[in-house]
């Protein structure tokens, strides 16, 4: 008997709309957007871990529960809306461009690279443990919204 792996991917290349994406605590998962996509749906991971790349133009929503947060790369003008998903910890590879990414309730950001016009809004009192922004100083924004 072959057990199929853990690892989920979700890859929605070109263009997609799709508002019923569920993720399930059953193991780790990637979810890949690349093109026009206008995505949400709810994530329950609560011992996994989920990675994250959008890449080109439009929207991704998601709320639920997950362990760690891994953000691979959100580039071009995407909007990336995590305002609603409860997380221990957050790592955030690259963002840039005139992409806007939102986090609600976290409590430890690992490591967050912010590039050009890109921002980064965050609620609460999280630990940055190491940051860095790139390129013009006041072109990018890294803003506590609580």
């Amino acid at each position: 008997m072959v057990k199929p792996p853990s690892e989920r991917n979700f890859e929605f290349i070109g263009h997609h709309q799709n508002h019923s994406i569920l993720i399930g605590n059953y193991g780790d998962a990637k979810i890949t957007a690349i093109g026009n996509f206008n995505l949400s749906g709810l994530i329950y991971c609560r011992q996994s871990t989920v990675e994250i790349s959008l890449a080109g133009e439009g929207t991704a929503r998601f709320n639920g529960i997950c362990k760690k947060l891994v953000i691979q790369r959100v580039e071009g003008n995407c909007v990336l809306d995590l305002s609603d998903i409860s997380c221990q910890t957050v790592r955030c590879e690259v963002i840039r461009g005139k992409s806007v990414v939102l986090f609600g309730h976290i409590k430890f950001i690992e490591i967050i690279n912010v590039e050009e016009e890109a921002t980064v809004k965050y609620e609460g009192k999280p630990l940055l443990m190491n940051h860095s922004l790139y390129i013009d100083p006041e072109m990018r924004t890294l803003r506590n919204i609580a």
